[in-house]
C-alpha cells in the first residue's frame, strides 16, 4: 500500500509536498516505535496524510464529502482545513483502504479530534515536528521528542492555539475538544 500511495503521490503533487509526506512517514515510524503503535500503519499514515492538500476543496466538493461527519461553518470557511477527511475518502475510495485506524489519523490530522486515536496523535506530531518545518525550531522539536505522546499532542495544540489566535484566527472546535480531553490527562 505504501508504495502505491508514494507512486501516486510522485506523479500528482508537488516536490516540496512530497518530501514533507516521506519526512512525516519517517517520524510516524520512528514515533510508532517509540509508542508500541504498528510502525507499517505509522508508515501509510505518513505518507498518506496530504494526499488531497494540493486540490481545490470548492463547494462541490464540500457537498460530496460523505465521511459521516458534518462540514462546519469554519470548514466551509477554510475549506483547506477539510485536506485529512478528503484525504481520507479519497484513499478508501481510490486506493481500497480499509484500515479505520489509518483513515482516522489521515482524516484528523489537521485540526486534531477528541476521537483520534493513538496513530492519530502521532501522525499530528509527526506532521507537526518534521524537520522540514520550517515554523519550529531544533530546540522546540527535540523538547517535544522527549515528552510522552499525551503531553506531544498538548504541547502542539498549545502552540497552534497561540499562533491562530495572535492571528485572529478561530481554533477549531475540534481541536479545542482535544485539548480539554488531554489536558484531562495531566
Amino acid at each position: 500500500m505504501y508504495s502505491k500511495i508514494k507512486d501516486y503521490l510522485e506523479m500528482n503533487i508537488s516536490d516540496q509536498r512530497l518530501q514533507h509526506s516521506l519526512s512525516t512517514a519517517l517520524i510516524c515510524v520512528e514515533l510508532c516505535s517509540r509508542f508500541g503503535v504498528d510502525e507499517g500503519k505509522g508508515r501509510i499514515a505518513g505518507i498518506a496524510h496530504d494526499i488531497s492538500r494540493e486540490i481545490v476543496l470548492d463547494s462541490a466538493v464540500i457537498t460530496s464529502l460523505d465521511d459521516g461527519y458534518p462540514v462546519t461553518d469554519q470548514e466551509r470557511q477554510s475549506p483547506v482545513l477539510l485536506h485529512g477527511r478528503v484525504g481520507a475518502a479519497f484513499l478508501k475510495d481510490n486506493f481500497n483502504l480499509d484500515d479505520n485506524e489509518i483513515l482516522q489519523a489521515v482524516r484528523w490530522h489537521t485540526a486534531g479530534h477528541p476521537d483520534m486515536g493513538r496513530l492519530g496523535q502521532i501522525l499530528f506530531v509527526a506532521d507537526y515536528i518534521e524537520p522540514g518545518r520550517s515554523h519550529i525550531s531544533h530546540s522546540f522539536r527535540e523538547l517535544i521528542m522527549k515528552l510522552d505522546l499525551n503531553k506531544m499532542s498538548l504541547k502542539i495544540l498549545t502552540n497552534q492555539t497561540a499562533y491562530l489566535r495572535d492571528r485572529g484566527y478561530d481554533v477549531s472546535e475540534s481541536s479545542m475538544q482535544l485539548y480539554d480531553k488531554l489536558s484531562n490527562f495531566e
